[in-house]
């Protein structure tokens, strides 16, 4: 960006000047003008102070002290400026030269020249300052798109000319580009910026010299940053499930933001049908699309007169006309996934391919267009490790998508990083545990699900574990050992196979206790019954099973011998003699006597030798009978 460098100006002839060859022999032993590390000294500003810097370089050493020689208005003045220890520059005082003089400058060391001196200007070896830009740009109405930027020369005499030069490049950008052709300070022509693209932040900066020294480049001028005329987005696309399942999640009209650098907004419109479109205004790159949208449209506001607007058909064709056989597969070597496919049976005016990483926000797609006939691309950017992308390809015509089915893949599978989560389910049949596991989330799952492993473990007894496919999550253990048992499920990929998920343990009873248990119940329930038919036959309540199921001396009744008068001295009652008086004669009459019947044994066990007190049964009574007299029996 500095342009070549010029030979050093020779001063006017002079008498004096005939000095200068012993000069210069003087200094025989230094290193030639112009080689590295050699001196330099140029003015600041045409009023300003004289900076001379060098490079030191360790065969010659550093420079104590610099020599300042008058050519022009003090013929043979030598000054000498310190030079403090370790710095390589020097600012000489302006009050100590003269403006516009002519100089011999040199360095030494302890009174030894370091290198050969060199001839400096003062009226043209002057570095300007910066020149200052205008921050109001001024834009063309027509394409293609031009800038012109006022500015203004630094301070200087304005009988010297300075030429200026200006760079801009595209905001965050590193290369810049030069503004053609250079100008001059006189006459002052504002600066012209060429083929420059709608909706881009651009940088400006610039820079002046003396006309007559091209070496000499004064400072760079502050940034001037600047936007052009707000265009319309060029790459609108659709986030989401537009053409299929959306389970309640809204899709998105995406379009790719200028850059960080430009402030824009935006007015979109939905067409839907039987709807008057109303406009929506957004700074942000994206908007929700309602149902039943059939097209986009889509403007930037303040945007140019020529500028057309963005619009995308939004209606979903049918299934034949989409992409099929998708395959992505990764390169060795590259972070970059390649995704090829087959035309559907139609032609489309376009392919989309879009794709997202799990868990991404609908706002994060990313997407590129490609022209018919091209059934391949090699996606950009830096596709990680055992990380889930969702690629997507979709035709596109003018009157809709077709969009084929999205595919899952991985620039590279790994094992998975967690297992999935157990739980129990209602044993089928009685006594054999069903378990079912839930799916492990596809980050984790880092690949493409092969199989699971059912583990399970039973007290000391080494695990024992079997495959499962993985289209099954639940299964059913009928061979476990009773006792204490923990289960746990893995998941594999083709890369290996991932920890076990959350344990789920279990105590399973013996089966066979059963057998050992019935005749105990068995026994038990003989007793009960037998206890409750020997409550029912002695309640009061069935007295025929007294006599019936109940020996005798069970169910005979005892008196209670409170009511008992055996303990007191026994006193027999004789009764009274009656006073003597007439009584009636009774007649006895011989009768032939009836056989005499034994008494039954069982009257002596009714005398239990107590007092009855109470009334006899019925019972006791017909037990009783024998014992009553007989016809023939006489009173006296």
């Amino acid at each position: 960006m500095r342009g070549t460098r010029a030979a050093p100006c020779r001063p006017r002839p002079r008498p004096a000047l005939a000095l200068l060859p012993l000069l210069v022999l003087l200094f025989h032993r230094t290193r030639p003008q112009g080689s590295p590390g050699s001196l330099q000294c140029y003015g600041v500003g045409p009023l300003g102070d004289l900076n001379c810097s060098w490079e030191t370089l360790r065969d010659l050493g550093a420079p104590s002290t610099l020599h300042l020689q008058s050519q022009k208005y003090h013929f043979n003045r030598t000054w000498t400026v310190a030079v403090p220890i370790g710095q390589s520059w020097v600012t000489v005082p302006r009050e100590q030269f003269t403006t516009s003089d002519e100089l011999l400058v040199w360095g030494a060391e302890a009174g030894r020249p370091l290198w050969s001196p060199i001839f400096v200007n003062l009226e043209t070896r002057m570095k300007p300052e910066a020149p200052r830009l205008d921050p109001d740009v001024d834009f063309s109405e027509d394409d293609p798109l031009e800038a012109t930027v006022q500015w203004s020369p630094p301070a200087w005499p304005p009988h010297k000319v300075l030429v200026c030069q200006f760079y801009y490049r595209r905001c965050e950008e590193m290369a810049w580009t030069l503004v053609e052709p250079e100008l001059k300070s006189i006459p002052l022509t504002p600066i012209d910026i060429q083929d420059l693209e709608l909706a881009t932040g651009y940088e400006l900066s610039g820079r002046c010299r003396m006309e007559k020294e091209e070496d000499l480049w004064g400072e760079w001028s502050p940034i001037l940053s600047f936007q052009t005329p707000p265009s319309a987005p060029k790459d609108v696309w659709i986030s989401g499930n537009l053409c299929g399942t959306q389970d309640g999640q809204k899709s998105l009209l995406l379009w790719k933001a200028p850059g960080h650098c430009v402030q824009m907004s935006y007015r979109v419109w939905f067409q839907v049908k039987g709807q008057e479109p109303i406009p929506e205004e957004t700074p942000y790159c994206n908007s929700s699309i309602p149902t039943h949208a059939e097209r986009a449209v889509v403007s930037a506001i303040n945007a140019t007169s020529w500028e057309p607007l963005t619009n995308l058909s939004l209606v979903c064709l049918g299934p034949g006309s989409a992409p099929h056989g998708v395959v992505v597969s990764n390169i060795a070597g590259s972070t970059k996934l390649l995704v090829t496919w087959q035309q559907g049976s139609e032609e489309p005016q376009e392919h989309v391919v879009d794709w997202a990483e799990d868990g991404d926000r609908l706002e994060d797609l990313n997407w590129v267009r490609l022209p018919p006939g091209n059934f391949s691309v090699l996606l950009p950017g830096s596709f990680e490790r055992g990380v889930p992308y969702r690629i997507r390809v979709t035709a596109v015509s003018p009157w809709g998508l077709s969009p084929a089915p999205s595919v899952w893949s991985f620039r590279e599978e790994l094992a998975p990083s967690a297992g999935p989560a157990l739980w129990r389910l209602q044993d089928d049949p009685p006594g054999t545990p069903t378990i079912e596991w839930g799916d492990v989330p596809r980050r984790q799952l880092r690949g493409h699900l092969t199989h699971y492993t059912v583990c399970a473990q039973s007290g000391t007894r080494p695990s024992v574990c079997m495959n499962v496919s993985g289209n099954t999550q639940k299964t059913t253990l009928p061979d476990l050992p009773w006792g204490p048992c923990e289960l746990w499920v893995t998941a594999s990929t083709i890369a290996g196979q991932g920890p076990p998920g959350p344990s789920l343990r279990l105590h399973l009873p013996d089966n066979t206790l059963k057998l050992k248990i019935l005749p105990g119940v068995l026994f038990l329930w003989g007793l009960l019954l037998m206890g409750y038919s020997m409550r029912l036959a002695t309640s009061r309540r069935c007295p025929h099973l007294q006599h019936k199921v109940m020996p005798r001396w069970v169910w005979e009744k005892v008196p209670d011998p409170a009511n008992s008068n055996f303990s007191q001295p026994h006193m027999e009652e004789v009764p009274q003699v009656q006073p003597y008086r007439d009584l009636p004669i009774l007649e006895v009459e011989d009768v032939e006597p009836l056989p005499v019947t034994e008494p039954p044994q069982a009257l002596s066990q009714l005398d239990s030798g107590y007092e009855k007190h109470f009334l006899p049964t019925p019972e006791e009574l017909s037990l009783l009978a024998p014992h009553t007299s007989g016809p023939g029996t006489s009173l006296n």
